[in-house]
């Protein structure tokens, strides 16, 4: 693919969806920087895997809540070879609701889920001049597109960053192209057993929701198409076209 010259930042990328991004690109030839905050065991272990398969993965560590971090972060991944992608999935899911939430943890979701993308690529923007020279991936959660009042903070923050996106696709034209993969119900979460993952994950038109394989494709797709910024690619199966009044989690015929 003509990569090897091509260097990525994943933000929370040792375990999970972005684990398997880092898995797959660096196999696609990337150079890829694996973030992590408190996770860092689980991030040399990856980046050990890949390098003994001949991959250019290397780990660094930040505290996303942290402004200074996150500028910081980006200076040190722009050391030697230039950045070329930003891949901002690294988030913040607590549960709260509307009636009962703490501004403790609305701030805890804007500063990880909309400050720090919003700080990264202004701080990586600031490398590129060239039409196309840059692109970034939020990852956000198609419940944005068929919402409802569960997990309330972290929606709010997740349509904040959805709107930043936009916002930066316009203003980093036509240096940075910025897009977004919205997936749904992909992994088990909240304490879901096997059982109720494989209910939840089928509850979609078209009986199957996103696994990490769709998402690492949508995020090839977005990062080889010149044309793209500004857009968001919904992988859930179908399940905003029929929004439930609750997270499909919680649902009580799961």
């Amino acid at each position: 693919m003509g990569l090897s010259l091509k260097k990525i930042l994943i933000t929370g990328g040792s375990k999970r969806i972005g684990a398997a991004l880092a898995t797959h690109l660096a196999a696609d030839g990337w150079h890829v920087i694996i973030h992590c905050n408190k996770n860092r065991k689980s991030a040399e272990a990856l980046c050990k895997r890949l390098i003994e398969k001949g991959r250019e993965v290397e780990v660094l560590q930040a505290d996303l809540s942290n402004p200074d971090a996150c500028k910081q972060l980006i200076k040190d991944a722009s050391r030697g070879l230039p950045l070329s992608a930003l891949i901002n999935n690294a988030s913040l899911f607590v549960y709260d609701e509307i009636n009962d939430f703490s501004v403790q943890t609305l701030q805890r979701h804007i500063a990880v889920n909309v400050a720090a993308p919003a700080i990264l690529t202004s701080e990586f923007a600031k490398q590129f001049r060239a039409k196309n020279s840059g692109c970034v991936i939020n990852i956000l959660d198609s419940k944005l597109f068929g919402l409802n009042p569960d997990y309330f903070t972290y929606t709010l923050s997740k349509a904040a960053l959805q709107n930043f996106g936009i916002l930066a696709a316009q203003a980093y034209a036509p240096a940075l192209r910025v897009n977004a993969i919205a997936p749904g119900i992909t992994l088990p979460s909240g304490g879901q057993t096997d059982e109720e993952f494989k209910r939840s994950h089928k509850r979609n038109l078209l009986r199957k929701g996103a696994d990490k394989e769709d998402i690492v494709a949508a995020a090839r797709l977005i990062l080889s198409t010149s044309s793209m910024t500004g857009e968001t690619i919904i992988l859930d199966g179908g399940a905003h076209l029929q929004p439930l009044p609750r997270d499909v989690a919680f649902m009580e015929d799961n």
